[in-house]
């Protein structure tokens, strides 16, 4: 058992370094060097990183709500994101890639920005670096050319804030 958490924590420690160094040469390894059990553990631990830091960074009259919204909400976002980029990918493209590599690189790209997003004012910085890795897994890991990549991306994008703008008008307005 301490083998393996050792093992996870090494994988994370070494995700955490190469897409900060080489993102390209990280998500050209990754279909070979993860599953989704992998990703899907680096987005909770970033994920969780993310919940603490915004609860330490404010003051909230229930932080322990809070705190389990920031959580799930950022691990939602991330399979949001990945059924929508798989949805247009195949009725754009066709089926070139499996939900699972989609996902690898959501997790992966979403849950670095996340160990730096919790503090409000890196919006401007965390979310164009969030997309340009994201595009640039989709070229990496999926094989895409650029304009199907380049496709995909600006769809998506543009689909999550129609979707979040109908979410603020049904329920904050």
């Amino acid at each position: 058992m301490a083998g393996q958490i050792f093992k996870s924590c090494k994988f994370y420690g070494y995700a955490v370094i190469q897409i900060l160094i080489e993102p390209r040469r990280f998500f050209t390894e990754l279909p070979d060097n993860t599953k989704l059990l992998n990703s899907l553990g680096f987005c909770v631990i970033c994920s969780l990183f993310f919940a603490l830091a915004g609860l330490l960074t404010g003051s909230y009259p229930h932080p322990i709500k809070m705190g389990m919204i920031f959580f799930f909400s950022s691990i939602f976002m991330v399979f949001i994101s990945t059924g929508l980029s798989y949805m247009i990918m195949v009725m754009t493209i066709g089926k070139q890639s499996s939900f699972e590599q989609l996902f690898n690189v959501y997790a992966f790209s979403s849950g670095m920005v996340l160990l730096v997003s919790w503090m409000s004012f890196f919006l401007w910085f965390t979310e164009p670096w969030k997309w340009w890795l994201v595009y640039t897994g989709f070229k990496n890991t999926c094989q895409f050319s650029w304009k199907p990549a380049f496709l995909i991306l600006l769809v998506t994008i543009v689909g999550q804030f129609f979707l979040l703008y109908s979410l603020y008008l049904a329920f904050l307005k």
